[in-house]
């Protein structure tokens, strides 16, 4: 039996039932750094440190003593050095000649702690594995949630943009042609006899032909801002600059002074983009002091970062943007009404020429370019508009 614990890859402890050593295999005295005549007769604390002993005594002895054995169980030696060793440890408790001895067999564990990590973090990634398939099935249904209102809203388009189209049928021909007979015939009802109408009967026929027109007008304008993005508009490379100087030229015999900075390039539908531009420049020379001649429009632009989300407030990505500012020092406006101009048919000098849809027209095209458009005024002291354009 001496010869083959000496083979074996553990370490055997053989003690008594007050736990001294009564023999041990090689491995241990090769381990420990002892002789074989230097352990037989002394305690196991000799083995042990302080904290191994406390445990050694509490726990291990008690168990092998109550339960005859004691399974997986870890500790702590200490070889003569003093240097600590990790170990993995069995007892059992039988009876050898006529006395009750308790056997040890132990192995080193030193990677122990590595070992303990390792599982440790293999526990942790599955659990993070788990959360992260919980989170992505939690995305999922986000997504097909938003999928679906996405498919609602676009079906909700849809059908207001085929209402719109035939609000434009109906624009186009069935208000438009009676209009124009309106006209005509009070035309030829003032030319047919003249002197036949009193002084009255002619005025009633202008106003009737004065209103007829402005309708007719009015009709046509709202025609255009109702199919204004309804139709396929080519996308390119705009340059602000040249479309500015060539509305600016528009004006030279305006008198109105305009001071333009370098003006950056974007993309959108070039001539959309100058409608807009038109309507706000008309709006600055339209809306000068007529007792001030010196009337300044300044027009500058520059790049910013801007959130291309407009309508999720909890969602942010930031892109290049044109952000160009047309000041005047003109008639301006209370700027408690900086939204009411931008909707449709609204003025708020009543009796200027135009229809009241050009702000309209600019905000509707600033959109359609995943742009913004917004005003600041102060009556007597001018407007500045900003529009804001991505640059790509």
């Amino acid at each position: 039996m001496q010869d083959i614990t000496a083979l074996l890859p553990c370490g055997i402890l053989v003690l008594d039932a007050r736990s001294r050593i009564l023999t041990a295999n090689a491995f241990v005295y090769d381990l420990m750094g002892y002789t074989a005549d230097e352990l037989p007769g002394k305690g196991i604390d000799v083995l042990l440190s302080v904290a191994s002993r406390i445990y050694f005594q509490t726990h291990i002895f008690p168990l092998v003593t109550l339960h005859g054995s004691a399974s997986a169980l870890y500790a702590t030696i200490q070889t003569q050095q003093r240097q600590p060793v990790p170990v993995l440890l069995n007892a059992v408790r039988r009876e050898h000649e006529g006395q009750q001895v308790i056997y040890i067999s132990f192995i080193p564990v030193h990677q122990r702690r590595l070992y303990e990590k390792e599982i440790l973090d293999a526990k942790k990634a599955a659990e993070d594995a788990l959360l992260r398939n919980d989170e992505l099935l939690t995305l999922q249904q986000q997504l097909e949630q938003h999928q679906t209102e996405q498919d609602r809203q676009l079906s909700q388009l849809q059908q207001r943009n085929n209402e719109l189209e035939q609000f434009s049928k109906v624009i186009t021909h069935d208000l438009q042609e009676p209009l124009r007979k309106i006209n005509v015939f009070a035309g030829l009802l003032a030319n047919e006899q003249p002197g036949a109408l009193t002084s009255m009967g002619y005025s009633a026929l202008a106003g009737i032909s004065k209103a007829s027109n402005r309708l007719r007008m009015l009709v046509s304008d709202l025609q255009l801002y109702f199919t204004l993005t309804s139709q396929r508009s080519d996308i390119e490379s705009v340059d602000l600059q040249i479309i500015m100087q060539e509305l600016i030229a528009q004006y030279t015999t305006t008198g109105v002074t305009f001071n333009l900075t370098s003006l950056p390039v974007v993309m959108g539908n070039r001539e959309s983009l100058t409608s807009l531009f038109r309507h706000l420049l008309d709006n600055a020379v339209k809306f000068r002091k007529m007792d001030d001649n010196l009337t300044v429009v300044r027009i500058s632009g520059t790049v910013v970062g801007h959130n291309s989300f407009r309508t999720n407030p909890d969602k942010y990505r930031y892109v290049d943007y044109a952000r160009i500012t047309i000041s005047d020092n003109g008639i301006g406006f209370d700027n408690h009404q900086r939204e009411e101009i931008f909707r449709i048919l609204k003025k708020l000098h009543p009796h200027t020429p135009g229809m009241g849809l050009g702000l309209a027209v600019s905000k509707k095209i600033a959109e359609w370019h995943n742009g913004q458009i917004s005003a600041e005024s102060a009556v007597g002291k001018g407007t500045k508009i900003t529009v804001l354009l991505p640059i790509a």
